[in-house]
């Protein structure tokens, strides 16, 4: 299943953000969908939409966010349906030698969800630090969550 919700989107270096429909698919193995409860707006989103942290536009901004997870992939066991959560920009691996050490902080091998969300069109975006939370809902791999009270 596609969910179209809305987001802000920055299209071009300098150009006015917008907010748009987009389309979000269903997680896939390892990761999680989110319903977007809170999001801090920072710097870093103008940086993005400056083109001051590439030019892998269009963007999909937003990454200081809690939320409530609404569905997970296959192989999600940290976090389940209806969990609240903080987002983080990366998931670590849990094997590198950094993480084998208790400093997933230094993890080696971090990553995002795999699918990717889109305009209508099909444009595939650009998720700020791999969260894109100025949206409703927002897909990360299931590792970017961290359940909280």
């Amino acid at each position: 299943m596609v969910h179209r919700v809305q987001a802000v989107i920055a299209r071009a270096k300098n150009a006015p953000v917008s907010v748009e429909t987009i389309l979000v698919p269903d997680p896939g193995p390892g990761e999680a969908l989110v319903d977007i409860l809170t999001c801090g707006v920072c710097h870093t989103d103008l940086h993005y939409k400056q083109g001051g942290i590439g030019d892998d536009f269009p963007y999909l901004l937003g990454h200081e966010a809690t939320g409530v997870v609404s569905a997970v992939g296959p192989g999600v066991t940290q976090v389940a349906p209806g969990d609240r959560v903080i987002l983080n920009w990366r998931a670590v691996c849990g094997e590198c030698r950094a993480c084998a050490k208790g400093q997933p902080q230094y993890c080696f091998n971090t990553h995002n969800a795999t699918q990717k969300m889109t305009l209508e069109d099909g444009t595939e975006l650009a998720p700020a630090l791999g969260i894109g939370a100025f949206a409703e809902k927002t897909l990360v791999a299931a590792g970017q969550c961290t359940r909280i009270d």
